[in-house]
């Protein structure tokens, strides 16, 4: 701005810039001499008013009371102190509050000090449209640096406008619930800034004190809310460059650009987020000075959280505004936010879509005294309390953490209904809703805490038709998950991140027997089943059920007998294995006896017999898999009168000194039949273990396998009546290329036992045969 804008410098112009302290003495004087005049006119006001009452006629001059209270008050508006302002604050969506309010503001210096500063405080007293109080107490100091001004300031922010956010109702069948949506909150508050001639940088920062949040939910009496209650003051700064705008120098325009940060780290949500993560953004600022005494400023911010905010201010000051020069602003308040960022989010029910009502949670927490409802504020404190009053389809039993971890809810629990769920706290999962879409149960990521179940001589879960089950451990129990009697047809179960451990004997942790037949279908995801002294999931149908069973990212380890055994599962029923680890099983790491098996991209390590172990009238497919350390990779054999079917597809096997990476054989009985189908499978080293010479070796179960001649009485003779194998491969120099060297023969190796010369049945190379695979 030049001077002419503002009329010529005076000498005591240059000396209040260039010397704090004759400035400071210059402005007290001009309030003296502002104070005196105003004393003086309020006095001869006092005189005309003393002779109208005495009756004296005389008319009040044209100069008269009127007049000079004028006067007085137009020398005190322009050469007073100033300390005084009123503003409108116009905007009905700020940065983290709503609604307009009104400001009666006091900058009122009150020393200086040996340096120079210049000591003052700020002084702030809100009023919003909501009818809600806030006010700002600082400590200001300034100080002229060169021909710059340097300011830092220290403020209390109070802010009571607790009725600008309503409250959240919730009702449901327990009740009617409130979620206060105002709060009063206290806020540190420290600011800087240095201004010049040609902009000014600011800066502040915001430290919401006491308590600062309030979440409510995820559960309020028997519902789950799709969006959580939250009321919080944010912690923050902001950082903005203002520079004066040429065009606009007749009313002091300044543009300003500046961004900020704000969150609320001290509370968590409970999946264990911060209440509010810390967000950025951006704004920019018009302010202008209209006449002497009218100041105006335009803010637009935008973020990720609040979007859009901002607002319009127009303040009235006392003595003109203090914006025009740095000398000017030696009296000006700092610019920071006068209300404390609030984030708020209404609580809002979650509307299950199958049904059009809302989810209805069950709340069993075993920390507290018996006699409770199943709601949030009121928890039952058994599994059979829970499942007393979880009686409706798509019922959520909620397992808080309590003190199960010391002493675990026992008595076990058998889903009442199709389509319930049984979950524990610090589940993952999230269900569908109309208006929310997918909403957690508890947080984005499976919390470290388990609620434990223990059932001694009983099952822990009995499964129903659509039953879920999520986020819990069992121990201590016979059988860990059981399907009862068996599910009707047509339905399916969900078990997932479940932890099932072995702590006594003959404990097994799943069995699935499907005893009414109904060739039901079991997912089974995420599990980890460690050291049950029984296998660690049984699929037995010898009732003559069919279901399907889908194991994947799941570990099993260290478990007496099987990590997974199969017998007589026949026509569509299978059991699928994808992505998981199965270890340390006493006997193999899957047994099948009869069944259908395929297993993909899972890992065998160190298993008793071998990494999979099939026989009888199976079929068996192993692909893309790795087996380390084990006595043998895979051993498939016909022990009878039986057909194995198995194919072997590009599997990296490692065995201990003297393992067969595949073993296949055949009894030395009519109908023993093994067809395999071996492609791209490899010989590697395993973890700390030597590998054996070959991958593959065929051997016979039987002492013999024909008779003897006349001829040469010590040569057996191939009688193809007996048990025989069948590879798929164009020849034989194409199986060892593709097995990696293995030790295979046209004609394999003779061997003599008890004096007798055996020739052990030639496998039959065929590459048209058919082998089948599982059903999908």
């Amino acid at each position: 701005m030049s001077t002419a804008d503002f009329g010529p410098a005076s000498a005591v112009d240059l000396e209040r810039q260039e010397n704090p302290g004759a400035r400071e003495r210059q402005r007290r004087r001009r309030r003296r001499r502002a104070v005196a005049a105003l004393l003086l006119a309020l006095v001869g006001g006092g005189a005309e008013r003393a002779s109208a009452q005495t009756g004296q006629v005389a008319m009040a001059p044209a100069g008269g009371i009127v007049n000079r209270a004028a006067a007085g008050f137009g020398n005190l508006n322009a050469n007073g102190p100033g300390w005084f302002y009123y503003g409108l604050n116009a905007a009905d969506r700020g940065l983290g509050y709503q609604g307009s309010y009104m400001t009666l503001g006091a900058f009122i210096p009150y020393a200086e000090d040996d340096l120079g500063g210049f000591w003052a405080t700020d002084l702030r007293s809100h009023l919003s449209n909501y009818g809600g109080f806030f006010s700002n107490v600082g400590f200001v100091r300034k100080q002229f640096w060169g021909g710059a001004l340097a300011g830092v300031g220290v403020y209390w922010d109070y802010d009571g406008d607790e009725n600008m956010y309503a409250d959240s109702i919730i009702t449901d069948s327990t009740g009617t619930y409130v979620a206060n949506g105002g709060q009063s909150y206290n806020q540190v508050g420290v600011s800087g800034e240095f201004l010049t001639d040609w902009g000014n940088l600011r800066s502040n920062g915001y430290i919401p004190v006491g308590s600062t949040a309030s979440v409510s939910g995820p559960y309020v009496g028997s519902s789950l809310l799709c969006d959580l209650g939250i009321t919080a003051a944010l912690a923050g700064a902001d950082l903005e460059v203002g520079a004066y705008v040429p065009g606009l120098s007749d009313w002091a325009g300044m543009v300003s650009v500046g961004g900020y940060t704000f969150g609320n780290a001290r509370y968590n949500v409970p999946g264990g987020q911060d209440v509010v993560p810390y967000f950025g953004g951006v704004y920019t600022r018009l302010d202008m000075t209209f006449l002497d005494n009218w100041d105006f400023s335009l803010q637009a911010n935008n973020d990720s959280y609040f979007d859009w905010t901002g607002f319009a201010r127009l303040t009235y000051r006392m003595g003109g505004s203090r914006r025009r020069t740095v000398a000017d602003q030696m009296e000006q308040p700092m610019m920071r936010n006068e209300h404390i960022v609030r984030a708020y989010q209404p609580a809002r029910q979650a509307i299950n879509p199958l049904t059009g009502s809302p989810w209805r949670v069950i709340h069993v927490d075993n920390s507290v005294a018996a006699g409770g409802t199943g709601t949030a504020e009121a928890p039952v404190s058994s599994l059979a309390g829970a499942q007393a009053v979880a009686t409706l389809p798509y019922d959520i039993v909620f397992v808080h953490q309590g003190v199960s971890a010391v002493t675990p809810y026992t008595g076990g629990y058998t889903f009442a209904a199709a389509n319930q769920f049984l979950v524990g706290q610090g589940t993952a999962m999230r269900v569908p809703t109309t208006t929310c879409g997918l909403v957690p149960l508890w947080g984005n990521t499976p919390g470290a805490e388990y609620p434990v179940l223990a059932n001694g001589a009983g099952t822990a879960i009995t499964l129903a038709a659509g039953s879920v089950v999520d986020h819990l451990e069992v121990t201590g129990s016979a059988i860990g998950i059981s399907d009862g009697a068996g599910l009707p047809a047509g339905s399916y179960t969900i078990v997932n991140d479940v932890r099932l451990i072995g702590s006594g004997p003959n404990q097994r942790g799943i069995l699935i027997q499907d005893l009414a037949g109904g060739n039901a279908q079991f997912n089974f995801s995420n599990l980890s089943v460690t050291n049950m002294t029984n296998d660690g999931l049984a699929v037995i149908t010898s009732a003559g059920g069919d279901p399907k069973v889908n194991v994947t990212n799941s570990t099993f380890d260290g478990n007496t007998n099987s990590g997974i055994y199969i017998k007589d599962l026949y026509n569509d029923g299978r059991v699928y294995v994808t992505n998981s680890s199965i270890s340390n099983s006493s006997a193999a790491g899957i047994t099948v006896e009869g069944g259908q098996l395929a297993v993909f991209q899972t890992t065998f390590e160190t298993n008793g017999n071998a990494g999979v172990s099939a026989t009888g009238n199976s079929v068996v497919q192993v692909a893309n898999s790795e087996f380390i350390g084990e006595t043998i990779g895979v051993n498939g054999f016909a022990n009878g009168a039986e057909t194995l079917d198995i194919t072997l597809t590009d599997n990296r096997i490692g065995t201990v000194s003297g393992g067969d990476g595949i073993s296949l054989s055949v009894a030395d009985q009519v109908g023993a039949i093994v067809n395999a189908n071996l492609v791209g499978n490899r010989l590697v080293a395993g973890k700390d273990t030597t590998t054996s010479g070959g991958t593959i070796r065929l051997t016979n179960t039987g002492a013999a396998w024909g008779v003897i001649t006349a001829a040469d009485p010590d040569i057996v003779v191939y009688d193809p009546s007996f048990g025989e194998i069948y590879i798929k491969a164009s020849d034989s120099t194409n199986l060892s290329a593709i097995n990696n060297n293995a030790r295979i023969f046209e004609v394999p190796g003779q061997f003599t036992w008890d004096d007798i010369t055996y020739i052990p049945p030639q496998p039959i190379y065929d590459p048209a045969l058919f082998v089948p695979v599982p059903p999908q």
